[in-house]
Formats: structure tokens, sequence, C-alpha cells
């Protein structure tokens, strides 16, 4: 069975099927990241699509389905809300389409504040249609499979999009990933490790300094190198992992990754990271990156929520400029 297809449901509560894309056009500004997910004992699936239109401003888009046990059924009916994505050759070819009301939100941090107490006018209501073609340039690189599967790739993206009255195309490089098992949003099981984003970690007030327990990440250096991975926070307050990178035709395991990440003064959104690791060839590599927006998305969970920033940001690695995402992720009580 291909792994682009559902799998069978385990017996874990938290089990999760889910699809993610993103892109960044670097001479536009464009980016975007969707994320599909099938919870089958939870009974729905949810869709959360976001681009971003430059500088602080996105569109933001969130819908839910209800769904039953047999994923199988939904292998070819990949829709929920305003977005469908559909596969059209494995590992090779996937499209993703928008279509429907959306959030057009002038300053992303704030969606960090509770909604009552954001300004009057924090988004105007829109439609957004959209449609993309995602077109890979890596094989898929394996951090999982069995039970837990978990893959990733590199891609070129292109489309066009339309929000009101203004059309706009693009074309950029990104990366897509597929996982299936257990996921338990981050405030589930506090206190549980952590190396991949499906578990949770430390949980802090909202007057608690920045303690991310996941960083997530994906960069694109041209369509020629291209990396991509996860972290998780250790006990002496370091965030360390591992993940893979593209180097011309060989995609082989990025080790020894460090992130260092600098923040917003007072708030838990993050300005600028520094990751170091050994990439596949044995090389010492040092990416320094800067945030252009920082998107939060909210996972609530009894007492706090789980706060998932998605970074579009600016990356240079060897004097190469580059762009991509910087996802942290934060549990905070309230």
């Amino acid at each position: 069975m291909s792994d682009e297809r559902m799998h069978p449901v385990g017996d874990d509560p938290a089990w999760s099927e889910s699809y993610y894309f993103n892109f960044v056009d670097a001479k536009s500004g464009l980016g975007m990241f969707t994320r599909m997910g099938f919870r089958p004992r939870n009974g729905w699936a949810d869709a959360l699509h976001v681009v971003y239109l430059g500088g602080e401003r996105v569109a933001f888009t969130y819908g839910r389905r209800d769904i039953g046990m047999d994923l199988t059924t939904y292998d070819g009916d990949l829709c929920v809300g305003g977005l469908t994505i559909t596969c059209e050759d494995d590992y090779k070819r996937w499209r993703i389409a928008f279509d429907g009301g959306a959030q057009d939100i002038a300053d992303a941090g704030v969606l960090i504040t509770r909604s009552k107490a954001r300004p009057e006018g924090w988004f105007k209501p829109a439609r957004l249609s959209m449609q993309a073609a995602f077109e890979t340039l890596t094989a898929p690189h394996y951090a999982g499979q069995g039970e837990r599967g978990h893959f990733e790739q590199s891609g070129r993206v292109t489309g066009s999009l339309s929000l009101g009255d203004r059309e706009r195309s693009f074309d950029g490089l990104g990366v897509r990933d597929k996982s299936w098992g257990p996921r338990n949003w981050g405030g589930a099981n506090p206190g549980a490790a952590s190396s991949g984003g499906a578990s949770s970690g430390p949980q802090l007030s909202t007057a608690a300094a920045p303690s991310p327990f996941v960083n997530w990440f994906s960069m694109n250096f041209g369509s020629d190198i291209s990396l991509g991975g996860s972290c998780g926070r250790g006990a002496d307050g370091v965030i360390r992992g591992q993940g893979w990178m593209q180097e011309g035709s060989n995609v082989g395991e990025l080790t020894d990754v460090v992130i260092e990440t600098v923040y917003r003064p007072g708030t838990i959104l993050h300005d600028s990271i520094v990751l170091t690791g050994s990439s596949p060839s044995g090389r010492r590599i040092r990416i320094e990156g800067r945030m252009e927006c920082v998107c939060p998305t909210k996972i609530p969970f009894p007492g706090g929520a789980t706060f998932v920033n998605e970074g579009l940001g600016h990356f240079t690695l060897d004097g190469r400029e580059g762009t991509g995402i910087a996802e942290h992720w934060h549990n905070v009580v309230e």
C-alpha cells in the first residue's frame, strides 16, 4: 500500500492521519501553510489553510467535518471546509485548492491574544479562491514508518489566488509532509517527552519567558538545497534534534541540530533563529534566519492552550538566500 493513502486506524485514542504543505515565493512575498488532519476516534477532520500576503498580513481559514472510522473512505475525498487536496501522482504531484470565506488579518500577531481582547476590526471578512500545484523535487525522506509514520519532501509550488477583487500568481519552493499514528496535541498529557511535535511538553504561564517544547523547520535555498526536521527541549533547556537535508541530488540525515531563538520583547513570538548542524556529507552548517511574519495557531486544552507559531522566514546559508517556515510550539496555562 502506498503511504500516500490512508492507513488502518490504530487503537490509540489520539490516532491521526494528516497532510501538510507549505511554500514561499521569494519574489512576490506570498507564502502558505496548509494542514488537513483526520482524527477518527474523535469523529472529525479539520483543515487549517493560511496564506501569507506580505508583511504581517495573512488570510486565515479553518474548517471541520464529521468523519467515520474507516479512513480509506476518504482517499478520494480529502475535502474539509473550503479546502480540497488531491493526489495526482504518488510522491510526485499534489493539487491544493481552496474556495471559501477567510479572515483577512492585517497583523497576524493578534492571534496570540484572546478573541475578546482583540481590537475592533482586527480582521476583515473576505472570499479566498486559490489553486496550487505541488511538484516534488526530492524522494520522500522517512522519519518513521509502520504504525507511527512520517515523511517529508521538498517541492516547487505554482498557481494563483484571488482575495476579494485582487488576483495574484506565485511560483515558490516549499516542503510537504505526511504523518499517521498517535498524535497528542501539546496540552493533552503535560510533561510527556517529545521529539517530533506529537506529544506535550512543559507548560508556561502567560507571564513566563518563552520556552518552546518543539521547534519544527523547513527551508529551501533554491531547487538544489533544502532541509527540514524537528527539535525538542532537553533537560538542560537546549533545543536539539535532527532531520534531513538535500544537497544536489542527494538526500540524507541532518544531525546534531541545535536551534537558538530570539523573541519579540515580552512575547512568545519568535523574531530570529540560528540553526547549526551536520549535513549528510559531514560538513558543519550554520543558518541564520529572521521572521517576516509569525502566525499563531491555537489548540485549546483544559486550563490553557498550545500555540503553534508558524513563522515565515528569510534564511542565509553559506551566503545563499533562502525562505521557509520556522515553527515553535508553546504550552500556555491561563
